[in-house]
């Protein structure tokens, strides 16, 4: 798992300096430079989103899709060494979270709020890589300090993830409906995962990945319970499920057009 990690570090940084470098080179003009220069623009300045993604050729948008996305599912794969149930609520939050802004957006260009989504994702790729690729998925875990710092930062950089999908959507529907979009996309893909895990079981689904996180030792925690042990609610899967449910629902309000927007459509 380390050396996996390792090697989808370099991949992550080398989409990283492609894109740093094709914004103030004539890089841009290789094949996939330009998908790498719109997905670090977009995620570190979103107001830039729409111009970074004017004119890209079918291949560079393929690439602003597929790097991100595989570097995502590979990273959470080696984060769990493959552990099946957490790398599956990964990919079917994220599905749900494009899905739901795709079908929103309509007729309106995609391409801004997918290249700073995508690279946002990378960022946070690298932050989850970075003590990966020094500890293995059991040293992050084992050690409180890294623990915090890294969960501190990956959540920062979800934060921005959101800040930065709205940002390079209000330029084309608004400020009001760019926020709409985004907290029913947010949650409708908390409350998916959500119900997926409380048919499943909390404590079926946190036992499926505790050896590959190491909270408890895995005798401890068949005897325990991993649940009880931490005092996590069983409730908890539900509660998330309705939070994501009511943003979801808040979002849809929000995301309705205006009269103008309305008449223009």
């Amino acid at each position: 798992m380390t050396w996996l990690a390792r090697i989808l570090l370099v991949l992550a940084l080398a989409w990283i300096i492609i894109g740093v470098l094709s914004a103030r080179t004539s890089l841009v003009r290789r094949p996939g430079a330009a998908a790498a220069r719109a997905s670090w623009l977009a995620s570190v300045m979103p107001w830039r989103a729409r111009e970074s993604t004017l004119g890209m050729l079918p291949l560079d948008r393929l690439l602003m899709v597929l790097i991100p996305g595989a570097l995502l599912v590979a990273t959470r794969a080696v984060q769990t060494s493959f552990a099946p149930l957490p790398l599956a609520v990964t990919i079917a939050a994220w599905a749900v979270f494009v899905a739901v802004i795709m079908l929103l957006l309509r007729r309106r260009s995609p391409w801004p709020v997918i290249a700073a989504v995508g690279g946002v994702v990378v960022l946070r790729c690298v932050v989850t890589l970075v003590p990966l690729s020094f500890g293995g998925p059991g040293g992050v875990f084992a050690e409180p300090v890294a623990r915090v710092a890294h969960t501190a930062l990956a959540l920062v950089l979800l934060v921005w993830l959101f800040v930065a999908a709205g940002w390079a959507l209000a330029s084309s529907i608004g400020g009001r409906r760019a926020t709409g979009v985004v907290l029913a996309a947010a949650g409708a893909a908390l409350a998916v995962p959500a119900v997926v895990i409380g048919l499943v079981g909390l404590e079926q689904a946190m036992a499926a990945g505790n050896d590959q996180l190491g909270l408890l030792p895995g005798d401890l925690a068949r005897i325990l319970g991993i649940t009880a042990y931490r005092d996590v609610p069983g409730e908890a899967p539900w509660i998330a499920a309705g939070i994501g449910g009511a943003l979801f629902a808040a979002g849809l309000l929000l995301a309705r057009p205006g009269r103008q927007g309305a008449a223009s459509a």
